[in-house]
């Protein structure tokens, strides 16, 4: 018993101009994701809602995470802050200077080498620093901090980027660490020129997947 194959030919003007309707579509939607994110407030708002309660809280321990690095060949360590990590740094530094902090806790892989040197240039006693230089993750961050933070007293201040404290406040709220939360400004204050916003909305879609996977885990 015998089949007859049906052919479907297209003309190459109809071909074309199917293929010319998907390229305006995409075209059209891509205009409509930059015009969304650039010209309404929706990315210093995400941002704003993700920085928990905002304060200048003062206290004992400041508690300040890493976050990016980038390769530089030419420091010791062979590696340097990012812009994330330096804005933190610059907020921790504003900290301590305006506060009565005994101690300042480093949390981080490699922190010790990038952002300690940093902050001791800027004035802060080295004796006062601390290192936790094994974490890679906002979670290990808690985990890592946890067994620090116990042989020390007094009110614990975590300072990070203004998007990153919803997760990590959790995380620490999960190790039963009790912080008060510090949000430096980053994505909320960098995204106010127009021309930043995109990049910001990529960093915050990252980040809010992260939330998402932490909370599936029960991490947060």
């Amino acid at each position: 018993m015998g089949y007859n194959r049906v052919r479907w030919y297209f003309p190459p003007a109809a071909m074309f101009a199917h293929l010319l309707s998907i390229v305006r579509l995409a075209l059209a939607a891509v205009g409509a994701f930059v015009l969304i994110v650039t010209f309404t407030p929706l990315v210093p708002w995400t941002a704003l809602r993700l920085s928990s309660h905002w304060t200048d809280s003062d206290g004992d321990v400041l508690v300040v995470l890493g976050g990016d690095t980038i390769t530089a060949n030419g420091f010791p360590s062979g590696k340097f802050v990012g812009e994330h990590t330096y804005r933190r740094v610059l907020a921790a530094v504003y900290a301590w200077r305006a506060g009565h902090f005994r101690y300042l806790l480093l949390c981080g892989a490699d922190i010790g080498q990038t952002v300690k040197p940093l902050l001791v240039a800027s004035g802060i006693p080295e004796q006062a620093i601390l290192s936790e230089n094994q974490s890679t993750s906002t979670r290990e961050n808690a985990l890592f901090a946890k067994p620090i933070l116990a042989g020390l007293s007094g009110r614990f201040v975590l300072l990070t980027s203004d998007y990153h404290m919803f997760r990590a406040a959790r995380c620490f709220a999960h190790e039963h660490i009790p912080v008060v939360t510090r949000p430096c400004p980053d994505i909320g204050k960098t995204s106010r020129p127009l021309a930043y916003r995109v990049p910001a909305f990529w960093t915050l879609s990252d980040e809010l997947v992260k939330i998402v996977y932490y909370w599936s885990r029960g991490w947060i």
